[in-house]
This record gives structure tokens, C-alpha cells and sequence, in this order.
């Protein structure tokens, strides 16, 4: 008797579609699809599971249409930009503590160079 095919990921078109970041206010980071809003998580990345989302906990963002959705959208990705970049510096100050306690500690303009970070 012949086994019966698995299913598999590819077939079942579970990528994170470009249009779902305008339609449901949601955007791709590290394979999962995180909710702009309130920055939660779906669990499997496909259309009925993002929209059921949007539709059941944020029905007062559906009221947005035109340029101010457009607004609310660069506002929500900045806002999760900025939550990212200020968890990615704080791991960036981590790395670098070992090597500035090992300079000496006469060199304190040195040490405090190496704590600056780049604006951009």
C-alpha cells in the first residue's frame, strides 16, 4: 500500500506577502509575521491566520484608509525600528564592556570612544 504524500511548507504559499504590511499592519522579522500594533506574534504565516488577527483584536484600525493608514503604517514600522535598534545597542555595549575594562584605566577618553555609537 503507498504511503500517503506529506504536506510540505513550499507548496502551501506560507510567505510573508508585501501586501500584508498596508492591509494588516503587520511585517516580516526573522521568519515570523509580527503584528506592527501591538507587536505580537501569528503563529503560522498564512493570509487567514493574519487577517483573522487583525480582524478580531484590532477592528478600530480598519477605519484608517487613504494616506492617514499610510501615516499610521510608517509610524508603527518606526516605532518597532526603534524598539529593535535599542535592544541591538544595548547587546553592542555588552560586547564591548570586556574590552574596555581590559584598557587601563588612565585612558579614560579611550573608553569613552569606544561606548559612542553611529547615528544612522
Amino acid at each position: 500500500m503507498a504511503e500517503p504524500k506529506k504536506r510540505k511548507v513550499e507548496s502551501e504559499c506560507r510567505k510573508f506577502q508585501t501586501r500584508w504590511e498596508s492591509e494588516y499592519f503587520f511585517k516580516e522579522f526573522k521568519g515570523t509575521c509580527v503584528c506592527l500594533i501591538c507587536t505580537e506574534t501569528v503563529a503560522v504565516m498564512k493570509e487567514y491566520n493574519v487577517r483573522r488577527y487583525y480582524e478580531t483584536k484590532h477592528q478600530a484600525y480598519a477605519s484608517y484608509t487613504g494616506a492617514e493608514r499610510e501615516q499610521k503604517l510608517k509610524q508603527r514600522v518606526a516605532l518597532l525600528r526603534g524598539q529593535q535598534q535599542y535592544f541591538f545597542r544595548a547587546q553592542i555595549v555588552q560586547e564591548k564592556a570586556p574590552i574596555a575594562a581590559m584598557r587601563s584605566p588612565n585612558s579614560s577618553q579611550d573608553m569613552a570612544s569606544l561606548f559612542q555609537m553611529e547615528t544612522s
